[in-house]
């Protein structure tokens, strides 16, 4: 099962980066008891911690576990790293769930080449089951392309910009999305942050918090925060 991508393909070490001298730096740490450890994963292009996708797992296996009815999608999916590890457990769990995935592929980040196409390379090289994919924006895919029941969702589309641009993004995310929850399904936010809860730490889509906090006033959704380590998230449960 390969660890879940934890530590194989196409969530690995990058070679380039894993270096001598942090590995000394750990065996230190260790040594000392300090609790930390410096890590080596390439976030940059991951866009996710070992801490997240170990989240990511539990949650979306209690939801197959449970029977709540649905499929999954991810709402910016990039080269469908996150997307690859919801595959997974549906295959390895024998669950007729779909996944869809929902992108422009038009952003790059610091990835240089076709981003649609290094999605579905990273399934074919992982042995998976293609998602069913959505290409365009949001308001384009949204309306007619998302399943009329989902169990699980992943939304992760923040770009670093203005918080009401990206509170506007998610708002319309929240629209769409919400009417098709089932109950019981949950609905992971990538980049939640609440100071309240997470300490003084960087917030780098402060849009997210300020769209959930206005779209689930007087909804009976809590939000709980989830330890990502240096990246944060938060999921709801569809009352």
């Amino acid at each position: 099962m390969n660890n879940y991508f934890i530590t194989d393909y196409p969530f690995s070490i990058n070679q380039r980066k894993n270096s001598p001298l942090i590995n000394f730096v750990n065996k230190g740490l260790r040594f000392l008891k300090t609790g930390y450890q410096v890590g080596q994963l390439d976030t940059s292009l991951d866009m996710s911690t070992v801490e997240q996708r170990i989240n990511y797992y539990h949650l979306l296996e209690e939801v197959i576990a449970y029977n709540v009815p649905g499929d999954v999608v991810e709402l910016g999916t990039f080269t469908g790293q996150c997307a690859a590890l919801f595959q997974k457990v549906i295959e390895l769990t024998g669950s007729d769930k779909k996944l869809h995935v929902y992108d422009t592929f038009a952003t790059p980040f610091t990835f240089k080449g076709n981003v649609e196409h290094e999605l579905m390379r990273n399934f074919d090289t992982a042995g998976l089951k293609q998602p069913v994919v959505h290409k365009g924006l949001f308001n384009e895919t949204l309306p007619e392309g998302l399943p009329e029941k989902v169990a699980f969702a992943h939304i992760d589309c923040g770009f670093g910009g203005d918080p009401q641009e990206h509170k506007k993004v998610m708002l319309y995310c929240f629209e769409q999305l919400y009417p098709k929850l089932t109950k019981g399904a949950v609905c992971i936010l990538m980049d939640y942050n609440d100071p309240k809860e997470n300490g003084k730490t960087l917030d780098i889509n402060p849009g997210v918090k300020l769209a959930f906090d206005e779209f689930f006033a007087g909804k009976p959704e809590k939000i709980v925060c989830l330890y990502g380590n240096q990246y944060q998230h938060a999921f709801f449960r569809k009352q």
